[in-house]
């Protein structure tokens, strides 16, 4: 088998065609690298895995019979300095927190909030439509998946851009994210502080948080701020690689743009299909709990498994002619967001953002062009494989937003906040005027 190390230049530049090697030559194949694992790369196998809940595991610091020592676990390889919030907890724990925030993030909620985020995505293009350049990443990419997950979680707009740049730059390990980090988690702390002693009149999903129970218990401030991390963390570069790649997709493909630009009831479907064929996380970890087998390959207790969501995506027995992107397959078996019990909180949210912020671009910016000389691809894919840079130009054209650029971005009217809250209430089932008042 070939050398593989899925945090390698080689494999940034090149996953797609790693991948297709070794599903061809060894499809459950042993790796050496970062302490040794089993890595996955059938569609059939993975997805197997992923709704095997009970038998690999995403828990860290993990006691396992008959394995001595603690098993680091975790979704990661090598394992995260931090958890992950309820990513890397298993069932029943992981479970019960999922249930506190799964009604903000449903169909349902998501879609009520559409309205809004094609107003944000507005006063985002809104920002340079003057100008007629634009860079992909830090004005669009970057910003909107920001602004998204700030608002829908109830966080203040006022530091937007710290955010947006502390979080793309821990994205692809910028030299000195890890203070930019400290800073960020110091102020949402100092912000659930705040809303512990005055909350606001509408609940937030920030705000379910601090009012929930698990066990008879409160949330500790502490994992609060870790599954608010997390939210922010998992929901907002996974979005911005999407968005670059849908973007420069389209600008070197001008007839499939102008396809969309023409009926664009094609978007929902096109965004499936290149949230499978771009693939922003290529890969997720699980810890085998007992002795098993994989596609006839022995697994032993307490090994770890990398299953390759890149690997299944472009697998030929699960898609035909997988290495072309064509937006009108039915790609929503694609595994980009996982699946099962840990399947993506945002597997609703992000395709809605992306296809909104591509409708407008392709209206408002129908000739933009991007500049392949000064795309910069991240070097290697820590989690996310994204670009920190991809210039482009077009046709200037006129501002159309109420809001204006040179202040805050728009925020949600009470309105809209409390139909939201309304809509949670209802899906978790908690009593409907419970959604105002005090957040207890």
């Amino acid at each position: 088998m070939p050398e593989f190390d899925h945090h390698s230049a080689a494999f940034a530049k090149d996953w797609r065609g790693q991948y297709q090697q070794l599903r061809e030559s060894c499809p459950v194949a042993h790796v050496d690298s970062h302490g040794g694992f089993t890595l996955l790369t059938r569609y059939e196998d993975i997805r197997h895995v992923l709704h095997a809940s009970k038998d690999f595991v995403c828990g860290r610091d993990l006691e396992i019979e008959g394995v001595p020592g603690s098993t680091p676990g975790g979704v990661t390889i090598p394992t995260n300095p931090f958890r992950m919030g309820m990513m890397e907890m298993d069932p029943p724990q992981s479970l019960k927190l999922r249930r506190i925030l799964v009604p903000w993030f449903s169909a349902r909620a998501v879609e009520l909030n559409a309205v809004h985020i094609h107003d944000l995505v507005t006063w985002c293009i809104d920002r340079v439509i003057e100008s007629g350049r634009i860079d992909i990443v830090d004005d669009l990419a970057n910003l909107l998946p920001t602004l998204v997950t700030l608002d829908l979680m109830g966080l203040p707009l006022g530091n937007w851009q710290t955010y947006a740049t502390i979080l793309h730059g821990a994205a692809y390990l910028e030299r000195g994210s890890v203070r930019g980090l400290a800073w960020l988690r110091d102020d949402i702390r100092a912000i659930i502080k705040q809303r512990e002693s005055n909350p606001p009149a509408v609940r937030t999903p920030l705000d379910a948080l601090l009012a929930a129970e698990v066990d008879d218990e409160a949330l500790s401030d502490e994992l609060v701020l870790e599954l608010v991390y997390m939210l922010l963390s998992g929901g907002v570069d996974t979005s911005t690689a999407l968005i670059a790649a849908s973007v420069r997709f389209l600008s070197g493909n001008p007839d499939v743009a102008d396809e969309l630009r023409s009926d664009p009831a094609l978007i929902p479907n096109a965004i499936d299909e290149i949230v499978r064929y771009f693939t922003p996380g290529t890969g997720v970890a699980r810890t085998a709990v007992h002795d098993t087998e994989i596609g006839g390959v022995p697994v032993r207790a307490g090994e770890r498994v990398l299953l390759g969501l890149g690997a299944a995506n472009f697998d030929p027995d699960a898609f035909d002619d997988p290495n072309t992107l064509d937006v009108h397959r039915d790609a929503a078996r694609q595994l980009s967001f996982g699946a099962g019990v840990h399947r993506c909180l945002g597997s609703f949210l992000a395709p809605l953002e992306v296809g909104i912020l591509i409708g407008e671009v392709l209206r408002r910016m129908p000739d933009l062009e991007v500049d392949e000389a000064g795309v910069r691809p991240y070097e290697s894919i820590p989690l996310v494989g994204g670009f920190r840079a991809m210039p482009a130009t077009f046709t200037p054209g006129p501002k159309i937003g109420r809001i204006s650029t040179e202040g805050l971005p728009p925020a949600r009217g009470e309105r809209e906040l409390l139909r939201t809250a309304e809509l949670a209430s209802e899906d978790a089932g908690v009593e409907p005027g419970d959604a105002v008042g005090a957040a207890v």
